[in-house]
C-alpha cells in the first residue's frame, strides 16, 4: 500500500509533457512508451531497458521501448491517466498503482499475513494467472509480475511498541481511501500524500512515518529524515508492468509470445535481485545512520497483533473477501505442508 519518489522539477515535469507529444511514429513501428518510478540507474530501471533492448533485436528494430524512469511520468495514478489518454502505453506499477486496474493484488501486500520469502514465492506463482486474466479483461495486457521487496517501517523518532506509534502521522497513498482506514485501524494518524511529497512532508513534519521497501527508502533517501526503523516487516510489495491491449495488438502477433518471453526472463532477474537488493540496501542506510533495532518476542508479537487488526478492513475493503481469502488459504496451505513435514 506503499511507496516513495523523489520531488520532482517544473523543467522534468515540462520535459516528459514534451516527450509525450512525440511525433507520429512510422506505420510499421510500435513505440510503446512505459512510465515507471524507479529511479533512473536502479536495477529496474536498468533491466527494463534491457527488455527494450532485446524487444527490438527479435522484432528488427519494429517494437521500440522508451522509457520514462523516476516519477517523470508522474506518481503511479497519473502514469495510469496518461496510458488511458495514450500518452503512455505501458507502466511498471506496483500494487498500489495497479489498483486503478485491478485491486486483489493488493492482498498480499495485507500486513502480517505473509511472513516469510517461502511463503511469498508460494502464494505470489499462484496467484499471478489468476491477477493478469483479469487484468486482461480489463483492456491491458501484463507484461511482467514483479517484486519490490518487503515493506519496512521508517519513522523519524524511535518506536519499538505499537503503543509509542499511536497517533504517528504516516504517509498514505493519494486515491486509496481503504488504506487510509487500515491505517487509522492500526491506531495511527493516516496524511494523504503523492509519493513525490514524502521527503519534503518529513522535513516539515507534516508526516513522522513511512511505510516501503528499503530499495525505495536507500534511493529516494527519505530515510535520513525517518533514520529509526523497527525490525518488523509490514506486508509485502508486488507489482506488475502492463501495456494497454490497444498497443499491444498492434504488434504482430506470432512476436508477442517472443516479447513475453523475454520479459518473463527480465521478471526472472529482477525478482531474484529484490532480496539481495533489499538486504543491501539496509546495510548501505545502516552505514549512512539508519537505526535499525531489534525487537523482543512480546514488542514482535505485539506489531503483529497490530498489523492483524488492519485485515478487517482490507477484507472486503481494499480488495474483496474472497481474494483476500484465496491468498489466506494458500498461506495456510504452505504452512500446513511445512507441518506435515516435521
Amino acid at each position: 500500500m506503499f511507496r516513495p519518489i523523489k520531488l520532482l522539477s517544473l523543467a522534468c515535469a515540462l520535459l516528459g509533457a514534451t516527450a509525450f507529444a512525440a511525433p507520429a511514429r512510422a506505420a510499421d513501428e510500435v513505440i510503446i512508451k512505459l512510465g515507471t518510478m524507479a529511479p533512473e540507474g536502479s536495477i529496474w530501471h536498468k533491466l527494463l531497458k534491457e527488455m527494450g533492448e532485446e524487444w527490438a533485436k527479435v522484432s528488427g528494430g519494429k517494437v521500440k521501448l522508451r522509457l520514462y524512469a523516476g516519477g517523470v511520468a508522474g506518481d503511479e495514478s497519473a502514469m495510469l491517466r496518461k496510458m488511458k489518454l495514450g500518452q503512455l502505453q505501458a507502466a511498471a506499477l506496483s500494487a498500489v498503482g495497479l489498483q486503478g486496474l485491478e485491486r486483489s493484488p493488493q492482498a498480499v501486500a495485507t500486513p502480517g499475513l505473509i511472513t516469510s520469502d517461502a511463503e511469498w514465492e508460494y502464494i505470489f506463482a499462484k496467484m499471478q494467472p489468476i491477477w493478469g486474466k483479469r487484468i486482461a479483461d480489463k483492456g491491458y495486457v501484463p507484461l511482467m509480475w514483479g517484486d519490490t521487496g518487503w515493506v519496512h517501517l521508517f519513522f523519524s523518532k524511535e518506536i519499538r511498541t505499537p503503543a509509542q506509534a499511536k497517533g504517528s502521522k504516516v504517509f498514505t497513498w493519494a486515491g486509496d481511501p481503504s488504506a487510509v482506514k487500515a491505517w487509522e485501524a492500526a491506531g495511527f494518524q493516516p496524511v494523504v500524500l503523492s509519493a513525490t511529497d514524502i521527503t519534503p512532508s518529513l522535513a516539515t513534519g507534516m508526516i513522522e512515518g513511512v511505510a516501503n521497501t528499503a530499495v525505495m527508502a536507500f534511493t529516494s533517501r527519505f530515510y535520513e529524515r525517518a533514520p529509526y526503523s523497527p525490525e518488523v516487516t509490514w506486508g509485502h510489495l508486488p507489482g506488475a508492468t502492463v501495456v494497454s491491449k490497444s498497443t499491444w495488438e498492434k504488434i504482430p502477433e506470432a512476436l508477442r509470445p517472443k516479447l513475453i518471453e523475454i520479459a518473463t526472463a527480465i521478471a526472472a532477474k529482477i525478482n531474484t535481485e529484490a532480496a539481495r537488493l533489499d538486504a543491501n540496501a539496509l546495510l548501505q542506510m545502516q552505514k549512512s545512520g539508519l537505526k535499525r533495532f531489534k525487537l523482543d518476542a512480546e514488542e514482535t508479537k505485539a506489531w503483529q497483533a497490530l498489523a492483524e487488526k488492519t485485515w478487517p478492513l482490507i477484507r472486503g475493503g481494499v480488495v474483496s473477501q474472497e481474494e483476500f481469502d484465496e491468498v489466506k488459504r494458500l498461506r495456510d496451505e504452505f504452512r500446513k505442508q511445512g507441518s506435515d513435514k516435521k
